[in-house]
């Protein structure tokens, strides 16, 4: 799996996650956190944005954290990736697993 590959599925988990967080017949507890606090549709659609939200920070946060362009835990160092095969996916010589994750994450 190539660097770019990683950081789509990570994405692609993002999103998924996002949707069956939002979804009140998913079965999540964070839908059934959202169900117990019987909000009207409006205060529903906040509470999904701020989520859309902490998803996005967190899975950035993270994808840069590995690349060691941003702490995670309280330390910054850059971590080596590889997929079950021992292809490096990050660092890559082909691509920077900290600009794929900005234009993944923040570049909308």
């Amino acid at each position: 799996m190539a660097a770019r590959e990683f950081v789509r599925a990570c994405k692609e988990e993002r999103d998924a996650l996002l949707a069956m967080f939002s979804d009140a017949s998913a079965g999540t507890i964070v839908g059934q956190h959202l169900d117990a606090a019987q909000l009207n549709s409006e205060q529903r659609r906040n509470v999904i944005a701020a989520l859309d939200a902490a998803l996005t920070d967190t899975f950035y946060t993270l994808l840069m954290g590995l690349a060691g362009e941003a702490s995670l835990g309280g330390r910054q160092q850059a971590y080596r990736l590889s997929d079950e095969m021992g292809r490096p996916i990050s660092p890559s010589e082909h691509a920077d697993l900290g600009d794929l994750a900005f234009e993944a994450f923040q570049a909308d």
